[in-house]
C-alpha cells in the first residue's frame, strides 16, 4: 500500500469473488506499473446502492473515486487518462466517453453530439467523482436512487457541460433499453429540481425519464408522484427533444407527452393501414374506453390506466415521430421497394426463406432487396442464388429504407432515417423464435404492422396486445423443413445463452455451471458408447455468443460442433434437445421428437429479464429433465423413439391454425394488402 493516500480509488462491484483474469482487471492492474502510488483498487461483493456508496465514501481517503462493475470494459489508457486530468488540479468530476457496446479503437470527442448524449448510460459507473464533493452532495440531496446519482450530482454542482477524455468505458450491454430502470422502492423523487439550460444534461434527463417509465411498466407502482414527474419534464422543457424518445421508445414518448399535458388522453402510437393504434391514459380510472387495457400503475396512491385503442386513419391529426410525409399514401405494388433482412451478420432465418419464396412467386416485384453485412459468411451464398443484396445499415441501405413501401424482417431494430421509422411506416415482423416467455412489455415497446404467430396458443397471447396486427401463419422457415433424419440421423443438442456469462474470463467461464453442464454431456462415457455402438453422431449447435469459446469444449469423433445451418442441422436430426431454446420447435413442427435438459431452471428464470409464459412440464412438446443422468438415460435407452400420445396432442394444439404448405403465401397475401 502507498504511504500516503492515493489520488484515485477504483471500486469494482461483482457478485462474489473478483475475476482476476478478466480483461477489465488485468488492464487496471497493468496501470500500476507506472502509477502504483496514485490509485488503489477496492472490491465489493454486493450491488452498489446510494446508501452503500455513501458509507463507502466515508472510508475512502483518496481525492477521487470511480465505480465500476466487473463485467464492464475499459480502454487500455483509461486509468492513465483519468490520472493525468485529476493530477492537474481540483476538479469535480472527470469522465471517459461511455459506450454500451464495444469501445472503438479511435475515439473522437469532437464528434460527440445529441445522439451521444441521449444514448449515453446515465448511471454512476466509469466517472471519477471528487470524493469530498460526492460526500457533501449525498448528505444534501437525501434518498436518490443510485441510477440518478450522476445526473443529480451534476445538477447540484451546476456542471452544465463536461469534456470527456479521449478514452473509453463500456457498460458491455444495454439491457436497460429493454427493461428500463428499476428504482428503489423507497425513492419518492427521481432527482433534485435544480434548473439547467444545458442541452447535454436535459438529454440525459430525458433518457432517464424514459427508462424510469419503461421500468414502471414492469414494477406497476412507485412512490414517485405524478406531480414530481411533471415538474421534471416541464421545468427542463424536455418535450423540446421528445422526438428522440419516439425514435427508440415510442410508448414512453406518448407517456411523456401525457404527463406534460394531462388534459389530453389519446396519443397516436403506431400508424397502420386503415386504422391507427393509440395509447389512452386515464387518471383514477373506474372504466376505460379502450379496445385493450394494458396497464394500471400506481403513482404514490394515484392510479393511472393505460389502454390501446384503434381509430380510423382519417382521424389522424399528426404523428408523434418527426415526419410530415405519409409513408402509407402509396399502396404496396409492383414498383414498390421492399427490404428484407435477418441478423446483420447472419441470414438463414425467416426473412431469407420468405424473400426466396416472394421473388420466385412474384417475379414482377423487381425492387425486392435482402440486406446483409458483406462480411457475413452468407453473403456469397446468397449472391450465388441471385439475391439482390444491399449492405445492411450502409448509406445505400438507408436510402432504400427511405423510399421503401415495406420492410420485412425476423429482427426488430430501431431503424430511423430522415423522419421515417417503423412507427410511421409499414413493417412485417416475422420473429426469430416463438414467444414462450411473457414478453408483454417488450412487444408493446415495438412498432409493427404485422406480427407473425406460430399456432393458436401464441396467436391468442399476441392478440391480447395486438389483435389487428397478429397473423397466425407459422414461421416462413417451417415451410421449407422436412424430416430427413427420421430413419437414423443425428442427435442434436442446442443449448441457449445466459445473460450473466458476458465478459467472463476463460477461467470463470469454465468454472460456470453452464459450461460444466454442457461439457458433461459432451464427454459422458455412456453417451459416447451409445453413439459408437449405433454409429450415430451428436451434433452440438452452440449459441452464437458461445462460438468464440468453442475450443474450450471437449468434442470428439462422435460428438462434434455443428457448422451446418439451423435448417440442415434440424432436418438431419432424429432427436433434438435443448435447455430453453425455442429453436427446437422447428424440429417439433416436423414431428421430430424433442426434450429439455434444464439443469439450472431456478437460477435461469431468476436471472432472465422475462418470465416464462408457458410451463415446460405441463405445456412443453417433449419431456423435461433436471438431472444429467436422466437426460442421458433418455438418449441411450432410445426412449425418444417411443411414440408419445400426450406430446403429439400438445404438438397439434400448439401449431393449431398453421397450414404447413401455405405459410409463405399467407404472409405475402397479408403484407401486400397493407
Amino acid at each position: 500500500m502507498p504511504s500516503s493516500p492515493p489520488l484515485l480509488t477504483i471500486v469494482i462491484e461483482s457478485n462474489g469473488a473478483l475475476d482476476l483474469e478478466s480483461v477489465l482487471y488485468r488492464r487496471l492492474v497493468a496501470a500500476r506499473l507506472e502509477s502504483e502510488d496514485l490509485f488503489e483498487i477496492r472490491h465489493v461483493d454486493r450491488e452498489l446502492t446510494t446508501q452503500g456508496i455513501a458509507a463507502l465514501c466515508q472510508t475512502v481517503h483518496s481525492d477521487y473515486v470511480v465505480f465500476m462493475r466487473a463485467t464492464h470494459e475499459v480502454s487500455v489508457d483509461y486509468v492513465p487518462s483519468l490520472l493525468a486530468q485529476l493530477g492537474e488540479g481540483a476538479v469535480y468530476l472527470a469522465e471517459p466517453v461511455v459506450y454500451t457496446g464495444s469501445i472503438p479503437s479511435e475515439i473522437d470527442t469532437e464528434k460527440l453530439g445529441h445522439d451521444y448524449y441521449y444514448s449515453r448510460d446515465t448511471d454512476v459507473f466509469g466517472v471519477a467523482f471528487n470524493t469530498r464533493r460526492l460526500v457533501d452532495f449525498l448528505a444534501a440531496v437525501g434518498p436518490i436512487d443510485r441510477s440518478a446519482l450522476y445526473i443529480s450530482y451534476r445538477l447540484y454542482w451546476t456542471i452544465d457541460s463536461v469534456a470527456p477524455l479521449a478514452t473509453g468505458f463500456s457498460m458491455a450491454s444495454d439491457l436497460k433499453a429493454a427493461t428500463g430502470v428499476m428504482v428503489d422502492d423507497e425513492v419518492s423523487r427521481l432527482l433534485p429540481l435544480y434548473a439547467t439550460s444545458s442541452v447535454e444534461l436535459r438529454l440525459y434527463l430525458l433518457r432517464y425519464m424514459a427508462l424510469f417509465l419503461r421500468g414502471l411498466r414492469t414494477k406497476k407502482s412507485t412512490k414517485v408522484s405524478l406531480a414530481h414527474l411533471r415538474d421534471v419534464i416541464l421545468s427542463h422543457d424536455l418535450l423540446q427533444f421528445v422526438s428522440r424518445v419516439d425514435a427508440q421508445q415510442v410508448f414512453e414518448g406518448t407517456w411523456l407527452r401525457w404527463l406534460a399535458a394531462a388534459e389530453k388522453a389519446e396519443f397516436l402510437y403506431k400508424q397502420l393501414t386503415g386504422v391507427d393504434a393509440y395509447l389512452v391514459y386515464q387518471l383514477d380510472p373506474q372504466s376505460v374506453d379502450v379496445d385493450l387495457e394494458l396497464y394500471r400503475i400506481d403513482f404514490d396512491g394515484e392510479a393511472v390506466a393505460i389502454g390501446k385503442k384503434y381509430l380510423p386513419a382519417e382521424n389522424r391529426e399528426g404523428f408523434n415521430v418527426a415526419a410530415n410525409y405519409d409513408f402509407y399514401r402509396r399502396p404496396v405494388g409492383r414498383g414498390s421497394t421492399i427490404l428484407f433482412f435477418d441478423r446483420p451478420m447472419q441470414a438463414d432465418d425467416n426473412a431469407e426463406y420468405l424473400y426466396d419464396y416472394f421473388v420466385n412467386a412474384h417475379p414482377d416485384f423487381t425492387e425486392a432487396y435482402f440486406a446483409l453485412n458483406p462480411r457475413s459468411s452468407d453473403w456469397d451464398r446468397l449472391a450465388r442464388r441471385g439475391f439482390k443484396l444491399v449492405p445492411i445499415f450502409s448509406p445505400e441501405f438507408y436510402e432504400k429504407f427511405l423510399i421503401s413501401d415495406l420492410v420485412v424482417s425476423s429482427q426488430i431494430y430501431n431503424v430511423n432515417y430522415m423522419g421515417k421509422s417503423f412507427a410511421n411506416s409499414r413493417f412485417v415482423y416475422l420473429q426469430h423464435g416463438v414467444q414462450l416467455n411473457d414478453m408483454r412489455d417488450w412487444i408493446l415497446s415495438k412498432s409493427f404492422d404485422v406480427f407473425v404467430a406460430t399456432g393458436k396458443i401464441e396467436a391468442d397471447y399476441l392478440s391480447e396486445l395486438a389483435p389487428v396486427e397478429t397473423i397466425n401463419s407459422g414461421l416462413p422457415r417451417y415451410e421449407s423443413l422436412s424430416r430427413a433424419g427420421a430413419d437414423g440421423g443425428t442427435i442434436l443438442f442446442m443449448p441457449t445463452w445466459r445473460f450473466n456469462l458476458h465478459q467472463l474470463s476463460t477461467e470463470q467461464f469454465t468454472q460456470s455451471a453452464y459450461y460444466q453442464a454442457i461439457d458433461a454431456v459432451l464427454t459422458d462415457t455412456r453417451l459416447g458408447e451409445y453413439l459408437k455402438r449405433t454409429g450415430k453422431t451428436m451434433e452440438v449447435k452452440l449459441h452464437p455468443n458461445v462460438e468464440k469459446r468453442s475450443n474450450l469444449f471437449h468434442f470428439s469423433d462422435r460428438v462434434v460442433q455443428s457448422n451446418s445451418s439451423y435448417r440442415q442441422a434440424i432436418e438431419s436430426a432424429a432427436f433434438v434437445f435443448t435447455d430453453y431454446s425455442s429453436a427446437v420447435l422447428d424440429a417439433a413442427f416436423v414431428e421430430t421428437p424433442i426434450a429439455y435438459y434444464q439443469w439450472d431452471a431456478v437460477e435461469f428464470f431468476q436471472d432472465q429479464p422475462y418470465e416464462s409464459r408457458l410451463d415446460y412440464r405441463d405445456d412443453g412438446l417433449g419431456p423435461v429433465f433436471d438431472g444429467h443422468t436422466e437426460a442421458i438415460d433418455f438418449i441411450v435407452q432410445e426412449r425418444y423413439l417411443e411414440p408419445d400420445k400426450e406430446y403429439s396432442r400438445r404438438r397439434t394444439l400448439f401449431f393449431e391454425g398453421v397450414e404447413p404448405g401455405h405459410i409463405n403465401a399467407k404472409i405475402v397475401e397479408r403484407m401486400l394488402s397493407l
